[in-house]
């Protein structure tokens, strides 16, 4: 294949937009071994052991959330890339089961895990003063009992799981977040989120 219909074969104009998205660049500026800490991510007494790594689930999960990507099926689905999930630092393709757990994990320790986040991204100045609050849907696998049946009032259906409000910078990274009972979350809990945003400042 000569260099001229190399540049223009889709599939390598593909993997050049892929490997420009801001998410893939932003893994350079941002530590995840902090996770390892959360002892919601360590085996379970029984030895199971994980599937893929915590960091790397993190990582694919930043990633699908900055192109609006959200729940179970369509972040496993948002993952069959092949450059998503080798620079997200898979060694191969992650399970519907594994991103169903680690969403499961992750609804526990969202909080901390996020603190620890943007306190990097402030440190190393990659937050904005542009902020934005939204509330998305989360689907969960019918076994998760601690999801219950919600609305989506901008779909106009019916799905099993919860809801999550997130605030994020300008250039969509996460600051703060909270998983809720439904998609449509309380007054309270958007104040309470927004508060959360506005106290990340970056430090002197």
């Amino acid at each position: 294949m000569s260099p001229a219909t190399l540049q223009d074969d889709p599939s390598v104009e593909s993997v050049f937009n892929v490997a420009e998205t801001e998410t893939l660049a932003l893994f350079e500026y941002l530590s995840f071994e902090s996770l390892e800490g959360f002892d919601v991510f360590s085996p379970a007494e029984t030895g199971r052991t994980r599937e893929h790594e915590p960091l790397e689930m993190m990582r694919g999960f930043l990633h699908c959330y900055y192109h609006d990507i959200y729940g179970i099926r369509p972040v496993e689905r948002g993952l069959r890339n092949t450059v998503v999930w080798l620079s997200c630092g898979f060694d191969r393709l992650p399970s519907i089961d594994a991103v169903d757990r680690f969403l499961t994990d992750l609804e526990h320790v969202v909080d901390g895990v996020f603190d620890r986040l943007v306190e990097q991204a402030a440190w190393r100045g990659l937050l904005d003063l542009t902020y934005c609050i939204d509330s998305t849907d989360v689907r969960a696998m019918p076994a998760d009992k601690d999801a219950s049946k919600c609305y989506d009032p901008t779909a106009e259906e019916y799905y099993y799981g919860y809801g999550c409000t997130i605030v994020s910078t300008g250039s969509k990274i996460p600051i703060a977040v909270e998983f809720t009972e439904s998609k449509q979350a309380p007054e309270e809990t958007a104040m309470r989120v927004t508060r959360d945003a506005l106290a990340v400042a970056r430090p002197v």
